[in-house]
């Protein structure tokens, strides 16, 4: 039977925005109502650090639903799963529905339920079609919430990671047809305005179903946070908002801000370390798979990339990573880390953008899309910011819309 929280989300799905998810119209509920929450909880102990923030969010948040009570535990455990499916673009989100048989699970282990068994197989059953469909992002998140031992984990990790390289390489370029010569006439400078690059990304989306986005949190949304927990003590502030409102992947378009402002703002330490990682992880796969893809090339540009940019060499890179999870067995996420932390961390730490560099980096990224032959470049949703990075960390691309199939979104 679907919960109150669904039947909300399902009523509501037609006058929702594009950029409202899953979770962000009940923390819009909760804003007003969390300080007094928090210092009602407060009041009932002796010390501060006895009142975890997010266990008030949780409550809160479960109240709103209209799905409690339930365990602490589980309404925590089911926050978590909302946040991180929040981080995704709308329209990548598990859905209402999907969510919720992920709550009757949760609800039913914490409880010790007998049903446990039966809403565990309904959620291996989701995870499956996730997997099948190329959603990697949401059978991500759904995996989570198994407990298993570190060979399964392994084992489910690498067939995510094979998988998406095999799509990323594979995938079908959408035969859509060139821009009008308007737009390849009249290419984006410096001086171009917010309107007419919106303009041209949203015809690049007619032509091609091309869609890109960037990592971003709702400045408005923030504001709004920060005015409503003044009157708590600033760790809490400190500690809540650290987490909401959450930072999501957002069309170029949606946020109401200069889109300079929101380029920079993309341009965070944490989105640099996954551009790398993103380009660590494919070289790795085209090692695995040498000789098989046509793509050796890739190999090559990123050794010299890796020494150009951050003084790494590559051949003290791939047999640490390639040890570590084939031999010491550590998940391949966990061996990245360690990875650009150990190797790249040096030189990232001391990466600065200068304005003027970034602003050269987006005028050559928006030629670079208006100009791609979209009958080659399969559909879907894309990192603007990868191609900004491309242009401020120069890359040699043997072919330059092998760029699409690394900076699309999965």
């Amino acid at each position: 039977m679907l919960g109150r929280w669904v039947e909300k989300m399902i009523r509501g799905h037609k006058n929702s925005s594009e950029e409202e998810g899953v979770l962000g119209g009940y923390l819009d509920a909760i804003c007003p109502k969390y300080a007094s929450q928090y210092e009602a909880r407060l009041a009932t102990v002796n010390d501060m650090v006895e009142v975890d923030a997010l266990d008030v969010l949780a409550e809160l948040l479960i109240d709103e639903m209209g799905v409690g009570p339930v365990e602490l535990a589980a309404s925590r455990a089911f926050l978590s799963i909302l946040i991180e499916n929040e981080h995704l673009p709308v329209s990548g989100q598990l859905t209402a529905n999907e969510l919720n048989s992920l709550r009757e699970l949760l609800f039913c282990y914490f409880s010790g339920s007998s049903e446990v068994n039966e809403k565990g197989s309904q959620v291996l059953s989701l995870i499956e079609r996730k997997f099948s469909n190329g959603n990697f992002s949401q059978a991500k998140i759904l995996l989570q919430i198994f407990e298993t031992n570190n060979e399964t984990r392994l084992n489910n990790e690498r067939n995510l990671y094979y998988e998406e390289m095999i799509m990323r390489l594979d995938a079908t370029p959408s035969g859509g047809r060139p821009l009008p010569a308007s737009f390849l006439d009249n290419l984006p400078d410096a001086k171009t305005s917010d309107d007419a690059i919106l303009k041209a990304l949203s015809a690049c989306e007619q032509a091609a179903d091309l869609q890109f986005y960037l990592y971003l949190r709702d400045q408005a949304e923030l504001s709004r946070w920060q005015h409503a927990l003044a009157s708590l003590p600033d760790p809490v502030q400190e500690y809540l908002l650290d987490y909401i409102p959450v930072i999501r992947w957002r069309r170029i378009g949606t946020l109401d801000e200069p889109l300079r402002s929101q380029f920079g703002r993309h341009m965070t330490f944490e989105m640099l370390r996954r551009h790398v990682q993103q380009k660590l992880k494919m070289c790795y796969f085209i090692l695995l798979a040498s000789g098989s893809t046509g793509y050796e090339w890739f190999i090559f540009s990123f050794t010299e990339w890796s020494r150009e940019h951050f003084n790494v060499d590559v051949r003290e890179v791939f047999p640490l990573l390639h040890r570590s999870g084939i031999v010491d067995g550590i998940c391949l996420q966990e061996i990245l880390d360690i990875v650009i932390e150990r190797f790249y961390g040096p030189a990232m730490n001391q990466l600065t953008i200068q304005p003027e560099t970034l602003e050269n980096a987006y005028v050559e990224a928006l030629r670079f899309i208006i100009q791609s032959d979209f009958s080659k470049i399969p559909s879907g949703k894309y990192n603007f910011g990868d191609f900004l990075l491309d242009r401020i960390l120069p890359f040699h691309y043997e072919n330059p819309l092998f760029a699409y199939r690394l900076h699309s979104m999965m």
